[in-house]
């Protein structure tokens, strides 16, 4: 930028953005936001136009909250880019002392490691500080992965090729509002990896995430799927602090994909509780509090229980596939009749789930 060019940066700086007394070539800096504030509100009325038309930069503030409503997503992300995107962060800001079995006296540390508790590997403790802090860190909206990793779970539960930062389709995936970020209060980013986790993962994505969000979209037991998704992240991670993941954590040699196992363990037996039962929302406080008790005490029986389901779902996903093979092979004009799938539930009827 030329010498000029800079003197008339550090004036509009100093200056205010409304001022009658500015020349064209400062007005032509502002933007176009003023010189429509200048031609429709010349009373200063309108302030929400006076205000939409000034830079950030001008103000000196730093935007948090863009307003960028690009609807298409080059690449979903999955969860190994986006864990790797925080491994590779410096999250020392969001770092908390960690609290755990050593607040417990020597005699209560004996009794617990003869009921089977075991310390976390030394090798493994940044990993484990790392996920606490990934918990611990909003979303910002100023990070490309960030919104990535938002509107990737979306895309992955609907089948959908755009999402909006913003707007009420986020319902559709069990968010509260328009903006899913404020449900992540809780439990951080790291609730929305354990999304994605569910909806991207391999093993999953044809078979434990489709059939929770076909249940979350039933007329009678709907519910919340992200909301109840945050709740079990946080159960999760309770376990885990707690030291009850440990020894799952050093026989694997890693934390990360062990708690991200038991998320999958807890989703599954509420969602075979809540199907068998015929469940609804209202029954949901006290479903997830025995979930969460018998999960805690049992967690390698949760383990069990979950690979049973996703190792007879490959079974079964094989056997449709080859259905499906043999069906266009034998009616190659029929295709339209057989192209319903759970994706499209985002618009559920009766006539789906009969």
């Amino acid at each position: 930028m030329s010498g000029n060019g800079r003197i008339v940066n550090a004036e509009l700086q100093r200056s205010s953005p409304t001022d009658k007394s500015l020349t064209a070539r400062e007005k032509k800096l502002l933007g176009d936001g003023v010189e429509e504030k200048n031609s429709k509100n010349g009373n200063g009325n309108n302030q929400s136009d006076e205000w939409h038309g000034v830079p950030t930069e001008i103000l000196g503030l730093k935007q948090s909250i863009s307003f960028d409503f690009n609807n298409s997503i080059s690449t979903p992300i999955n969860f190994s880019e986006a864990w790797t995107f925080f491994q590779t962060c410096d999250m020392s800001a969001f770092m908390k002392p960690y609290h755990a079995i050593q607040q417990l006296n020597l005699f209560q540390q004996k009794l617990l490691r003869l009921l089977g508790y075991r310390r976390l590997k030394v090798s493994l403790v940044p990993e484990r500080d790392l996920i606490f802090a990934v918990a611990s860190c909003a979303m910002n909206n100023d990070f490309t992965v960030h919104r990535r990793i938002l509107q990737s779970i979306y895309v992955f539960m609907t089948n959908k090729s755009s999402c909006p930062r913003y707007g009420t389709h986020w319902e559709e995936v069990g968010f509260q509002g328009q903006d899913p970020a404020s449900d992540l209060r809780g439990v951080g980013m790291f609730g929305a990896l354990q999304i994605l986790f569910l909806s991207s993962a391999q093993e999953t994505k044809d078979s434990l995430a489709p059939d929770i969000y076909e249940l979350s979209r039933h007329p009678m037991n709907q519910f919340p799927l992200a909301v109840l998704s945050l709740n079990v992240t946080r159960m999760a991670l309770d376990a885990f602090r707690d030291g009850l993941l440990n020894k799952f954590c050093n026989k694997r040699n890693e934390s990360v994909s062990v708690v991200n196992r038991f998320y999958l363990a807890i989703m599954y037996r509420i969602y075979k509780k809540w199907k068998e039962n015929n469940l609804t929302i209202h029954d949901s406080c006290f479903l997830l509090k025995d979930v969460e008790k018998w999960c805690r005490a049992h967690p390698r029986r949760a383990f069990s229980r979950l690979e049973e389901y996703l190792a007879q779902n490959v079974i079964c996903n094989g056997v449709k596939k080859r259905k499906r093979q043999t069906k266009k092979t034998d009616a190659p004009n029929d295709e339209a009749a057989h192209s319903l799938s759970w994706l499209d539930l985002t618009k559920p009827s009766l006539e789906v789930f009969i």
